[in-house]
């Protein structure tokens, strides 16, 4: 079988991921909520994240050093869709897709109740990658429905039905199963 020569927009041949939902606060208190997908572990307790320079999670978490990260279940996945419009500051995404919050732990942003995941962080430092700034947090604490706590302390994203990003920005999400273990 023969394999094309790809030159453009290469990253999305490593592309399937948990989809991800961020909150953090406007200036005046409403909470923003944004779909991400480009992150990845970068150590024990820190996480990287692709995040546009103009947007107002970016602004959020530079002015307050802080952000949530939640994991949604399947079910939720038109959130992810409500969640990446660009929402003016005066509104919340949330309201809009019908979730709802509760306080975090740690920080003053908070989650967002339907999902099965939530982890609280504090803003480390970033690198300027283009268009985007690649915005590392240090992971304070998380929250995890039980029954989604896998064998190794993880989440495990089958039972929980977590949505991988398979495609963007025409979305089509997925789910994982029937694991071959080898």
């Amino acid at each position: 079988m023969s394999k094309k020569l790809i030159e453009s927009k290469v990253t999305k041949l490593c592309r399937t991921r948990p989809c991800m939902i961020i909150t953090t606060l406007h200036e005046n208190g409403i909470i923003n909520a944004g779909t991400f997908g480009a992150y990845t572990n970068v150590g024990p307790q820190e996480i990287a994240i692709a995040i546009g320079k103009s947007s107002h999670t970016y602004q959020n978490i530079k002015r307050t050093g802080e952000f949530v990260i939640n994991i949604p279940h399947i079910e939720n996945a038109d959130t992810l869709e409500i969640c990446a419009i660009k929402t003016p500051p005066t509104e919340s995404e949330l309201d809009h897709a019908g979730m709802t919050t509760e306080p975090a732990t740690k920080i003053n942003t908070p989650l967002i109740k339907e999902c099965v995941a939530n982890v609280e962080c504090h803003y480390w430092k970033e690198l300027d990658v283009g268009s985007h700034m690649l915005v590392i947090a240090k992971v304070i604490c998380g929250h995890l429905e039980e029954q989604y706590l896998d064998i190794d302390g993880s989440i495990d994203v089958i039972k929980a039905q977590v949505p991988f990003g398979i495609r963007y920005p025409y979305p089509v999400y997925a789910t994982l199963s029937n694991v071959t273990k080898v």
